[in-house]
């Protein structure tokens, strides 16, 4: 039985219990399963085909995540598209697909609406049983300005979800945290396992101040398992000595490196739960690592602050290599690749970046993360940053270069340079520096607003006269973040 079939066949198992919670309104299995049959009807009426594109303006709404469902049950590829983006980046998207049909929840001319749909009396048709059918394309940051999509087949999601399950003592009595953005690979994980479990889902508004919402619905909600950012307990430490959620059973985080000071307080506010740290690129489907924090934690399973990533679960596999694909032995760094089921079929239409992201080794097919590791005498994985110019931001993966390159869009003739540094709270934020600018800055954050996501906007933008540089001719930027922002 394929996850698609369980969670049709919880649709019925579990029609009287809450399926989503979303704005404070609860929606049962039953009404998501409605829904779901009547957006898949809307397809079926607009000639909708095994293998083709559907994009869905993302909302929290319930007919977004039934658009989701119809979509796959469908045997189509859903690709989200946050509507609150700006639409310079959304159409570089768009663009890469072509006669594609659009969902939305909100009236638009160029979508098809999914609310207010008619009731059909008909049942939930399952056209997807491809193992190698692509589920969905994500599009992550991409350093020449052109996002990157990465296409998660149905053996892929399968995998992950399966053995991702068999690590928790989660049924269908538990409630679960959304509070990722559907753009994002984590998104799949917070509303996935639940409906594959029969759980509830409780998801946090984008449009309200996030780390406070997730706070208010793990307390009222008794929420039992949250995935969550590290940045959102990092703003919410000022409450730390207030806060006391004694039913979270799970309280995970991924996305960012961990910094252990931060959980080890954390730890004192979720008494009874398993705090652990989970790691995946979105080229490997979500997860494909899992570390269990105890209590008193080994100072060697830290990493300048950050916490390990710990070992791989299920099919996954992972290793460390050199810069010549060989394979390094325990305690070395080097780059972290993985393989397994959940790895990717590669970059959407992007040969280039395909060849230089996957190898070959035997029969698998190996990712390079470009994250820097090691593998310590216990097997577990030490995360030690990034080996390109990547940071995580509120569990987005963003590449410095994509805003560096927005940013020269401005004036081309000026110099641009972009830095990640973390503010007080621990969490990651981005400056970009300017040479020689003539004009008030919030030219440029204006302009900046309406080409990047408001995750990808510098939090500062510092002008110099003239940039340092090093003995090799580059620009020196350890010397501009000693000298301007400590």
């Amino acid at each position: 039985m394929t996850f698609l079939e369980k969670i049709k066949n919880n649709l019925n198992t579990y029609k009287n219990n809450v399926a989503f919670t979303i704005d404070e309104v609860s929606y049962t299995y039953k009404y998501f399963s409605e829904k779901i049959i009547a957006i898949q009807q809307l397809l079926f009426n607009n000639n909708i085909k095994k293998n083709d594109i559907v994009i869905v303006h993302t909302n929290n709404d319930i007919e977004t995540y039934a658009s989701i469902f119809a979509i796959w049950f469908s045997g189509a590829t859903f690709v989200p598209i946050n509507p609150n983006h700006p639409k310079e980046r959304n159409d570089l998207i768009i663009n890469q697909f072509s006669g594609n049909i659009t969902l939305s929840s909100k009236e638009n001319n160029s979508t098809l609406y999914t609310k207010n749909l008619p009731k059909v009396d008909t049942n939930i048709t399952i056209l997807n049983d491809n193992p190698n059918k692509t589920m969905y394309i994500l599009f992550t940051s991409g350093s020449t300005g052109l996002p990157k999509g990465v296409a998660i087949t149905l053996k892929n999601i399968s995998s992950f979800i399966i053995d991702f399950s068999k690590n928790y003592a989660i049924d269908n009595t538990d409630k679960f945290l959304q509070i990722y953005d559907l753009t994002f690979d984590a998104s799949v994980h917070c509303y996935l396992l639940p409906l594959y479990l029969g759980g509830s889902i409780y998801t946090v508004n984008p449009n309200k101040i996030k780390y406070l919402e997730a706070y208010k619905l793990i307390e009222k909600h008794q929420i039992t398992f949250a995935k969550m950012p590290p940045s959102v307990i990092a703003y919410l430490k000022p409450f730390f000595n207030k806060i006391n959620l004694p039913k979270l059973k799970y309280s995970l985080f991924g996305g960012e490196g961990l910094n252990f000071e931060l959980v080890k307080l954390w730890q004192n506010c979720v008494p009874n739960a398993q705090v652990q740290n989970v790691y995946g690129p979105t080229e490997a489907t979500i997860n494909t690592h899992i570390f269990n924090i105890p209590k008193q934690l080994n100072t060697d399973k830290i990493y300048n602050g950050i916490v390990s990533i710990g070992k791989p679960f299920g099919s996954n596999k992972a290793m460390i290599i050199d810069e010549n694909n060989h394979i390094l032995p325990k305690n070395i760094k080097g780059e972290l690749c993985l393989y397994g089921n959940q790895i990717t079929a590669g970059y959407w239409k992007n040969k280039a970046k395909n060849a230089s992201s996957f190898f070959k080794m035997g029969t698998y097919k190996v990712y390079k993360t470009g994250d820097l590791a090691f593998i310590d005498d216990d097997g577990d994985f030490i995360f030690c940053g990034r080996i390109d110019n990547q940071v995580q931001i509120q569990g987005y993966r963003v590449e410095l270069s994509e805003v560096e390159n927005a940013a020269r869009q401005f004036k081309k003739a000026l110099n641009y340079t972009v830095v990640s540094v973390k503010n007080k709270f621990e969490v990651i934020e981005i400056v970009l520096f300017t040479e020689k600018l003539k004009t008030d800055s919030k030219q440029i954050q204006t302009f900046l607003k309406q080409r990047l996501p408001n995750y990808m906007l510098p939090t500062k933008i510092i002008n110099l006269e003239n940039f340092p540089l090093t003995s090799s001719g580059k620009i020196d930027k350890q010397t501009m973040i000693s000298n301007y922002l400590n």
